[in-house]
């Protein structure tokens, strides 16, 4: 049977103390909040009939008596293909937590609105995966059951505001994400949550994402509407960039970070774009005090860092062998010695787990990045941290190897100039789920490493992005497909709108006008389709294009597109060599 996946590590949305205590104080029996759970939430459940069975009220009176309760029981279930509004509780942890909007109920043939009493299985999710990441409660693989610990017990039982916060505090630093984040402010600089989150994590992988700040203050600062501005603030941000801001916004709880708005300045090509970021973040003397702690370099003996293997990859295709290889990696560099790249190599494979110098350059990267202390002394590697949690597991389900996994990992291995995070252009333009992350990537890419003018645009009746060198520009349209992309009738009379706008330059056909983002001495005109594989016949469509609009464009996939990059930035190829592939209406390769 194969084991339950859980998701401890990285953590998003959590952000109350408060109800963090209350989850955790399921496990003290002689707690205020265990004996609120039995003598009033519980009943009003069961009296209110808003238990998903009638059974789970005698489920959840007998699990509160037990030392270890199951990870199902407490986290509950989805509302499947119903609405979340409207599910009743199933899980204990939901019933522990109150939601936000009021509902009328009816108990006992008498109607009462209060605020919804408990919450969905998500947001329960959420703060079990916080107590157990921070070492509040331990988790069992064995059972799939968590029991609570020493701190978990003193967090819950502790008098004061200064005792909690203490209590909170070592259990941050035992939390290498909160290390990491307290290391990149520990220079005293005052950061924003893009600048944080881009160093934070295993940056490689699609499931940490960091948004350009760049990229971000040129979109806040163009943007049309008041309503845009507001929907960049609001939601525009990837997942290293949501971990920064909620970790921060822990430390900041504690005194040990102090957040304030941060004046930026961006220049892309020969304009530059001012604002002011409000989640922005830099450490305090506290804050600085106990980083020292937790890197040894006080009085006080250097903190155990809690790592679960789940924390060792996120979304990753072949995460589970992932986590595999870097746990094993970890025991093997803790010891006493300190280890070269060839005998990691070698470690691995000895351990049946194919790896390269360049794979565990990079692996070792990211585990300095989600917190911990990798030293690199003339070329050996040792870990300081102790290590507490992490199982290398013996057997793992591997996934038959995607097509997506086979190109990152052939391209990994040609990237010498490039940086390793735009491997996620391969992920991106194979999974198609967020096709607007793909879009930034490319413009990132091609603007921030290589350097060409342009810009991201996406959105209502404009192309996805923009480029430009000397005299010639670029339209760019990036289709996410998992299976290949082909040109058909209707992308095609997409492309040639743009084409078309462009060519003529008239309001009243486009009213947002995005063509005026090419500077203004642009005179010849390309456009490409960028995507993860391309079908059918390609030249065909290309030509079909050109026909309509006198424009000559190509298709370029993300493999060959990563190729050209190395190649630009490392001195074999030409900005106009590589401009003028895009004129030949073929799907263009790199040799």
């Amino acid at each position: 049977m194969p084991r339950v996946q859980r998701t401890f590590g990285w953590i998003q949305n959590p952000s109350s103390t408060d109800n963090l205590k209350k989850i955790v104080s399921l496990f003290v029996k002689d707690s205020d909040f265990h004996t609120s759970m039995l003598q009033n939430r519980l009943p009003l459940l069961r009296d209110a009939h808003l238990l998903e069975t009638a059974e789970l009220y005698d489920s959840f009176v007998n699990a509160l008596s037990q030392t270890k309760i199951s990870y199902v029981l407490l986290k509950g279930y989805g509302c499947g293909s119903g609405s979340r509004s409207n599910a009743k509780c199933s899980g204990l942890a939901q019933a522990a937590l109150t939601g936000q909007q009021f509902k009328t109920y009816v108990i006992d043939g008498k109607s009462i609105r209060i605020k919804k009493p408990y919450t969905d299985d998500w947001t329960a999710d959420g703060f079990l995966r916080w107590a157990v990441s921070l070492g509040f409660l331990d988790y069992n693989y064995d059972d799939d059951t968590c029991s609570l610990s020493e701190s978990g017990r003193a967090f819950v039982l502790a008098k004061t505001k200064t005792e909690e916060n203490s209590i909170l505090g070592n259990a941050y630093l035992a939390y290498p994400p909160a290390c990491r984040i307290l290391g990149i402010l520990s220079d005293g600089n005052h950061y924003t949550k893009f600048e944080i989150g881009k160093l934070l994590g295993f940056t490689d992988e699609a499931g940490f994402t960091s948004i350009p700040q760049n990229i971000w203050v040129q979109a806040y600062e163009t943007a049309s509407s008041q309503n845009e501005k507001s929907k960049l603030r609001s939601n525009f941000e990837g997942s290293s960039d949501k971990y920064a801001r909620m970790i921060c916004g822990w430390l900041e709880h504690i005194g040990w970070v102090a957040k304030s708005p941060k004046q930026v300045t961006e220049t892309i090509g020969s304009n530059s774009y001012t604002t002011t970021i409000g989640a922005a973040f830099s450490i305090t003397a506290e804050g600085l005090k106990n980083y020292k702690r937790a890197i040894g370099k006080s009085s006080s003996a250097r903190i155990p860092k809690i790592v679960y293997r789940e924390m060792l990859a996120s979304k990753a295709p072949q995460a589970e062998l992932l986590r595999k290889r870097r746990a094993t990696i970890l025991k093997y560099i803790g010891g006493v010695q300190k280890r070269s790249l060839p005998q990691i190599v070698e470690h691995l494979q000895s351990h049946g787990l194919e790896a390269t110098e360049t794979i565990v350059k990079d692996d070792l990267k990211g585990l300095k990045y989600i917190g911990l202390n990798i030293v690199n002394q003339y070329g050996e590697y040792h870990l300081l941290d102790t290590i507490t949690k992490l199982i290398v597991p013996t057997t793992i389900e591997v996934d038959e190897d995607s097509q997506a996994s086979i190109i990152r990992e052939r391209v990994r291995e040609k990237l010498q100039h490039i940086d390793h995070k735009y491997l996620n252009l391969i992920d991106y333009s194979f999974e198609g789920k967020d096709n607007r992350i793909f879009e930034i990537f490319t413009i990132d890419l091609l603007t921030n490493e290589l350097h060409f003018i342009g810009r991201h645009l996406g959105g209502s009746r404009k192309p996805d992005g923009i480029i430009s060198h000397n005299q010639r520009g670029v339209i760019i349209d990036n289709k996410a497909y998992s299976k290949g992309f082909t040109i058909d009738r209707h992308m095609a009379d997409q492309m040639i709108r743009y084409v078309q706008e462009n060519n003529e330059r008239r309001p009243e056909r486009n009213p947002n006008k995005w063509w005026e983002y090419f500077p203004s001495d642009i005179v010849t005109f390309n456009f490409v389709f960028i995507s993860s594989l391309f079908r059918g016949d390609i030249h065909s469509a290309l030509s079909g294009i050109k026909e309509s609009t006198g424009t000559n464009g190509a298709a370029l996939n993300t493999e060959n597109l990563l190729y050209f990059a190395e190649a630009i930035k490392g001195g074999l190829l030409s900005y106009d060599a590589f401009m003028e592939k895009l004129n030949h209406n073929t799907e263009v390769t790199y040799s």
